[in-house]
């Protein structure tokens, strides 16, 4: 079946009362079935737990008519589950003005920032003026993300990165080797396609805590169990070298403990370290998996375990391969449904 014809572009924010309105056709279907599929190359992308967590959202009733991602980051999560239709509408939220710019501008003003990209030059002297630079607009911020995003080595914004290839460019990955205009042209259309059709609602700067609050003051026409977050928070060991908007070891506390009292429905993955194990036991609420990637890293043929937990107050947990129950702080065969 060929794809839709594409809709109006939009150039603001939907209304609350759109999240009762079912979503328009996409024009490109085929670019939700890629693996790649966000503009933005991010640390701690969470691309392999995507189809865990739509597994877990379409083993449960009702399925949910809004999903809100308030640490967006790559929104790779949002994007897929958006993308393929496992939720009907999704909200997009990070503290960090540069993503949350990024964002906004490719939902709403994906025209002017495509052709902004197209006007790039990618040196090393363009990311010097980039890093120094403090844009006053939206627009200028989302453009500063990307540049930087795309040219900077593994993606990091903020810190110590430095550009892809070295200053000096003696590497055979040079500092324009992650810039595919084709491709990330496709990639800031398909946002805006989400956009337009009404699938992605709105684009917030703001933290965690305000998301909630957000939610609450808005969207108070939806049942709560029609509303889902995911919460993909920064690093607990790494995230100060990784993000500039990094959380301190109390604001994980503060985290949990507003967990345990959120009566929406979540979920929440991080990476598997014994302190983020001690803030999130397993219990008659809450179920805690442990998810192992294989991957291959960079320039290297060795295959690799990543360990994250996902964590979630889900009622039901389907059987899966993909993950293991933990119960009383040890992996054991899922071998049967959480009901």
């Amino acid at each position: 079946m060929a794809d839709a014809q594409p809709a109006p572009l939009r150039d603001h924010a939907w209304p609350a009362g759109a999240v009762l309105q079912n979503p328009a056709s996409l024009s490109d279907t085929k670019l939700f079935g890629f693996s790649v599929i966000s503009p933005l190359r991010y640390p701690g992308a969470k691309r392999q737990l995507v189809p865990v967590i739509e597994t877990l959202i379409a083993g449960n009733i009702p399925p949910p008519k809004l999903l809100v991602e308030p640490f967006c980051g790559g929104a790779t999560t949002t994007l897929r589950l958006l993308g393929s239709g496992a939720v009907e509408h999704g909200i997009l939220a990070d503290v960090d003005p540069l993503v949350a710019a990024f964002w906004q501008t490719a939902a709403f003003d994906s025209a002017w920032l495509v052709t902004a990209m197209r006007e790039l030059t990618i040196t090393v002297a363009e990311w010097d003026r980039w890093r120094a630079t403090e844009p006053s607009t939206a627009r200028d911020r989302a453009l500063k993300c990307l540049f930087l995003n795309r040219t900077t080595f593994s993606g990091i914004l903020h810190g110590q990165a430095g550009p892809i290839g070295g200053r000096a460019q003696e590497s055979d990955y040079k500092i324009d080797c992650r810039f595919g205009f084709d491709g990330l042209e496709r990639r800031i259309k398909g946002i805006a396609d989400l956009a337009a059709t009404g699938r992605l609602l709105d684009v917030w700067e703001c933290d965690w805590r305000e998301s909630l609050t957000r939610v609450g003051d808005r969207y108070g026409e939806l049942e709560e169990d029609e509303i889902i977050f995911y919460f993909d928070p920064p690093y607990v060991e790494k995230a100060p070298f990784l993000y500039d908007w990094s959380f301190k070891s109390d604001e994980h506390t503060q985290l949990a403990k507003a967990l345990k009292e959120l009566t929406y429905r979540w979920l929440l993955s991080y990476d598997d370290t014994a302190s983020v194990r001690e803030l999130y036991g397993p219990s008659h609420d809450q179920a805690v998996l442990h998810v192992s990637h294989r991957y291959t890293a960079a320039g290297s043929e060795k295959r690799t375990v990543r360990d994250e937990l996902l964590v979630t107050n889900l009622k039901t947990i389907p059987e899966s391969d993909r993950y293991r129950m933990i119960v009383d702080g040890d992996d054991s065969a899922n071998d049967e449904p959480r009901l």
